[in-house]
């Protein structure tokens, strides 16, 4: 799926440093797709105030466990949500044309 839309993904691990890996990825694999994202990173907790800035949330493994707290606010505000588990996780991080894919399976 192409579209005019930017998509805002917001990557949430346990304190930025994980999720700034798969940011970096989307960014790159944007540049390289012309895919129009745009990903930032973030600790999880220090989301509440931002999300609404968003239209997807993906979080890394370590934050898996709170995908239910989470699921709630962002089906209020109409955000998309995935969760990653480990070894696609860091398959993400270093494919960044995959990272590209994988959010856009979201929007089809």
């Amino acid at each position: 799926m192409t579209t005019d839309k930017p998509i805002n993904v917001l990557v949430l691990c346990a304190g930025a440093g994980t999720s700034a890996m798969l940011a970096n990825a989307l960014t790159e694999g944007a540049a390289a797709t012309g895919a129009n994202i745009t990903a930032s990173a973030g600790a999880y907790g220090s989301h509440y105030e931002i999300m609404k800035n968003f239209d997807m949330i993906v979080l890394a493994p370590q934050v898996n466990s709170f995908y239910e707290d989470i699921k709630k606010d962002t089906d209020a505000l109409g955000i998309k949500l995935a969760a990653t588990k480990g070894a696609e996780y860091i398959k993400l991080t270093r494919d960044p044309e995959g990272a590209v894919a994988f959010v856009m399976s979201y929007f089809d």
